[in-house]
């Protein structure tokens, strides 16, 4: 019997350290929680590296929940986040805040949206966002999770070398704080 608990004991360690194990470069190097508990809850943009925010007195959010619309994509909901592009009113661009629905999923493959210079993620270590922008059109971005904690998300937009991105015309990087 004794033998029977030392085994089952043994397996659920590695299980557990396999589980645990470091995925993101800037992340910490043992988490008891999954990917999807630490991801998932109501999210509050904190800085934005690369680009000056246009914005910094109104408080964005973004909600990653646990509601699946299909197969790994769930939903998400975005307060006063910044419009990505507009090409009926150019002036317009990265100034405008909307509040919308929209979608979430962990991925992974190429990042990088506008630039088709992108990095190749390990498993889960990219997260895709899309938000509806109206008239049946979803604004979509692929993003490389540098940072996940139950409290901190830290994310990168894009790879560029020659091009600029679309967003702000420039890279940037997200650090949220979870609420």
């Amino acid at each position: 019997m004794k033998m029977i608990l030392k085994i089952l004991l043994a397996v659920s360690i590695l299980l557990t350290v396999n589980a645990c194990k470091k995925t993101y470069e800037d992340g910490s190097a043992i988490s008891l929680r999954s990917k999807m508990k630490r991801i998932t809850g109501k999210w509050r943009l904190v800085s934005m590296e690369g680009v000056t925010r246009l914005n910094p007195s109104v408080e964005q959010y973004m909600e990653l929940t646990k509601n699946g619309i299909s197969d790994g994509v769930y939903r998400a909901y975005f307060t006063n986040f910044q419009e990505e592009f507009c090409s009926i009113l150019p002036d317009t661009v990265g100034e405008a805040l909307y509040t919308a629905e929209g979608t979430w999923e962990f991925s992974d493959g190429a990042f990088g949206s506008a630039c088709n210079i992108g990095e190749y993620l390990d498993k889960k270590e990219g997260l895709g966002l899309s938000i509806d922008a109206g008239s049946n059109i979803m604004v979509g971005e692929k993003w490389k999770i540098l940072r996940l904690t139950n409290k901190e998300l830290k994310i990168v937009n894009n790879i560029c070398i020659d091009d600029p991105c679309l967003f702000y015309w420039n890279n940037r990087t997200l650090t949220f704080e979870k609420e």
